[in-house]
């Protein structure tokens, strides 16, 4: 036997029901529990509060709206609009005493409420009819027995179970469905009570455990329960697997869950509870059982909770004193104020206690009132609130016993400049919780569902569409099946602009055939427009990429501003002025983001990683030279083998060795940015003219082919004069203690550098580790695959996956 609930969005409308109806006849032996369709609710207290202010025209809007509504969704059935027409004139006569008296009780509020379900109930029986099952709407006042709190009403379980038996099993015996209004309930005496928050839910679950059903099955507007709530994290996903207590903790600390007290019924009976979408009715959602699968890191969920104050009491007289947090509560007690959260500093001189914002006035009232005389001597100094405060919190079963959870949740907070006010950890070690800021809120969400792997999407906005930008978009097709399998990664295009067009689509666009859409795309924004629109989707993790060639010094800055992560083969941004690139270090070391540019000098090579690895781990460079330039490197080989300079500068462009302005590469300003970003990466301070540059080929302001034509016989000159040498033409980057300097040499031919051939780059790092024998990258540097491919490798990195990660085949695969 099953019971299965269906909240309002699921009975909204004549065709929400019957769809829900025909989910509901497919099983072999349901129970079906109805919360009141939508917006009834609201619509049944409007009509009360028109009521007792004597407003008939008000509250005959709102009957009438219920009265649509509902006799719509009976559509043809004569029979089922009748009984509804019956309920709805008894509710007439309700509101008219209401009128009459001028005063709405709240036993009478709850009274007036209750038809909501009721009418839900008649209606699904209803439609269960239409689909050839046999179903009866079964009013839960029979069933459910409580206190006489009319709104959150404490359930009296041994009366109910016993109702519940009575009232449903010969139904099941008869092969009926019962459909019984969730919600609701009555006393002893048969007066209506409503069972507050989650009430529908709590309905289901005493039914469940009172019948011994196989599995209690929630269906809402949501695909489960998530790992936070998706209007903070946009990435946010379904927990296949929750277990009870871990439900608890989450549904108390904010998240979109079953309530603890709803939860309660069915983990004493050991019924698993399934979350799911009326919507999407084929996913499994959220199972809650009484076990279920930790995650490596400890953590399922990041919740948190809005709208609260936080109130401290604090003195230096409270010290040692015993008694002072039970009158603390006795305080909140007496002012009906529940405490989400209590933290006591170690010298007990401060208690603080994070209340709803609403009930901050009334607890500091009740504080004074209670610690008066203190207060007068001095022994509490001060009661004081900070105002517009959220509470954040990380839970998981997992988190028991495992070390370094605190740390990870903290170590987030911090890096993402997130202020904590005050600190709660259980006994149990399922939760820690931080009160902070509100504006820092929703920061704080984000960076620690990344923190614990909760986020594995990564929203990639492509800026730039050339022969790089084009391999990527090709790669990103190829490796986005692999990392999802291999490593539970997604990589989302989320934005592809040009100088002139973007797309733009947070759901994600298609690597494959984006280029084609860019054409009819409308008008590239500002960069300050794009990166506010960016901002605004609130990704976790964003990473812009850069695989132009011009100035986005100003881009790049703005989005680590923005806490967006850069990665960049675009040279122009780390090769300006000193101060600019200080900057943009600076900008990415305060916002506690990734500023990746391994391709900025080394195509596919990991030169910036070594040069790094070996700075951090205590090394000091000495000496670093080699080609920097595949292009330069194409064509020293080309003139090697006698191929004249013009048309070996041809052949480098048709193979896409070149910058887009090949004049880029023969004047060296393209190595000599290099030499420049690498000798920074050593910490050196230059500014671009502090770099010496020979040109390949000068005077190049003539003209690209004028400049050719002239100098090719001197350059034909030299390389013939090294060959007599056994020496032959490179172009070297030299970065020493001394400075930078880039330019032709004559090097051995059968050296490391002489025997470079075609596009290959080498670089010689001669250092006090490597001093006697220096460390040597050699391999291609230039063409769009390697570097395209160096550029995947940073996207990756910016999630902690290195681009090994995907192992040598799959990336001779992806090239």
């Amino acid at each position: 036997m099953l019971v299965m609930k269906f909240g309002g969005s699921s009975l909204a409308d004549g065709a929400a029901l019957e769809r829900t109806a025909r989910l509901i006849a497919a099983e072999r032996e349901p129970v079906v529990v109805v919360s009141a369709m939508d917006d009834t609710t609201e619509w049944l207290l409007e009509a009360g509060a028109c009521a007792e202010r004597g407003d008939p025209a008000a509250c005959a809007v709102e009957l009438a709206r219920l009265r649509s509504l509902h006799l719509s969704a009976a559509g043809g059935d004569q029979g089922l609009a009748e009984q509804l027409e019956a309920l709805i004139r008894d509710l007439e006569s309700i509101l008219e005493g209401v009128r009459l008296l001028r005063e709405l009780t709240p036993r009478s509020r709850a009274l007036i409420v209750s038809f909501g379900e009721r009418l839900s109930a008649l209606l699904m029986a209803g439609k269960l009819r239409a689909c050839g099952r046999s179903a009866e709407a079964v009013d839960a006042r029979a069933l459910i027995v409580s206190d006489e709190r009319y709104d959150g009403a404490t359930v009296l379980r041994e009366p109910t179970t016993e109702r519940i038996r009575a009232g449903l099993q010969p139904l099941l015996n008869a092969a009926a469905i019962p459909v019984v209004t969730g919600y609701i309930a009555a006393t002893p005496a048969g007066v209506t009570t409503t069972l507050g928050r989650s009430g529908s839910d709590y309905t289901a679950t005493l039914i469940g455990a009172a019948l011994g059903a196989e599995q209690i099955d929630i269906y809402t507007d949501v695909d489960g329960i998530l790992s936070a709530d998706p209007r903070l994290v946009k990435e946010a996903r379904t927990l296949p697997q929750v277990s009870y207590r871990e439900a608890a903790e989450m549904a108390y600390f904010g998240a979109r869950v079953l309530h603890p007290r709803t939860i309660t019924p069915a983990a004493e009976a050991g019924i698993p509870v399934r979350v799911r979408s009326t919507f999407l009715p084929e996913r499994l959602g959220t199972l809650i059982a009484p076990t279920a699968p930790t995650l490596p890191l400890g953590v399922k969920t990041v919740t948190s909770i809005h709208g609260q104050a936080l109130v401290t009491i604090e003195g230096r007289g409270m010290a040692g004193i015993p008694g002072v947090a039970r009158r603390i509560f006795e305080a909140a007690e007496l002012a009906s104020v529940n405490v989400v959260m209590i933290a006591q500093s170690s010298s007990e001189q401060a208690v603080s206690l994070v209340v709803a914002e609403a009930d901050t006035t009334r607890l500091i009232a009740s504080l004074h009132e209670r610690f008066a005389p203190e207060l007068a001597r001095g022994a509490v100094e001060q009661v004081a609130a900070q105002h517009e405060i959220a509470v954040v919190s990380v839970i998981g079963q997992g988190m028991a016993g495992t070390a370094g959870v605190s740390g990870r949740f903290f170590g987030a907070l911090g890096h993402a400049h997130v202020n904590v006010l005050a600190i709660a950890q259980g006994g149990s070690e399922l939760s820690i919780s931080a009160a902070v800021r509100e504006p820092e809120a929703r920061r704080a969400v984000r960076a620690s569902h990344t923190a614990f792997g909760l986020t594995r999407v990564i929203n990639v906005a492509l800026i730039g569409c050339g022969r790089v930008g084009g391999t990527l978009l090709r790669q990103l097709d190829q490796t986005r099946v692999r990392l999802q399998r291999e490593l539970d990664l997604e990589l989302r295009l989320v934005a592809v602009a040009t100088s002139e067009r973007m797309l733009f689509d947070t759901d994600g666009l298609p690597p494959a055939g984006v280029l084609e859409q860019l054409e009819r795309a409308p008008a590239r924004p500002s960069d300050e427009a794009l990166i506010a629109r960016l901002l605004e989707q609130r990704f976790s993790d964003g990473v812009l990429v850069d695989v132009t060639a011009a100035d986005t010094t100003a881009l790049h800055l703005a989005a680590l501003e923005a806490r967006l992560h850069v990665v960049t083969a675009n040279k122009l941004p780390l090769s300006g002025s000193l101060s600019s690139y200080r900057r943009l270090q600076a900008a990415s070391r305060g916002a506690g983001v990734r500023y990746n540019y391994e391709t900025t000098f080394g195509a596919g090579l990991p030169l910036l990683h070594t040069l790094q690895e070996l700075i951090h781990t205590g090394d000091r460079p000495l000496r670093i030279s080699g080609c920097l330039s595949g292009t330069l490197g194409f064509l020293c080989s080309c003139l090697d083998e006698g191929m004249p300079l013009a048309e070996a500068v041809a052949e480098a462009e048709r193979l896409g060795f070149t910058e887009p302005d090949p004049r880029e590469d023969l004047s060296g300003r393209d190595v000599a940015r290099k030499a420049l970003i690498i000798a920074r990466a050593c910490g050196m301070a230059l500014e671009p003219e502090d770099v010496q540059l020979e040109a390949v080929v000068p005077a190049l302001e003539q003209g690209l082919q004028p400049a050719l034509a002239a100098f090719a016989p001197r350059l034909a000159e030299r390389v013939a004069a090294a060959r007599a040498k056994g020496q032959v033409l490179r172009y070297v980057a030299e970065i020493t203690e001394a400075g930078a300097r880039v330019g032709l040499q004559e090097v051995p031919a059968n050296g490391p550098i002489g025997s470079l051939r075609g596009p290959d780059n080498i670089v010689v790092f001669q250092t006090e580790r490597y001093r006697e024998h220096p460390l040597v990258i050699r391999g291609p540097g230039a063409g769009a695959d390697v570097t395209a491919a160096g550029v995947l490798g940073d996207v990756l990195k910016t999630a902690g996956v290195a681009g090994r990660a995907l192992g040598a085949a799959a990336l001779e695969e992806t090239l």
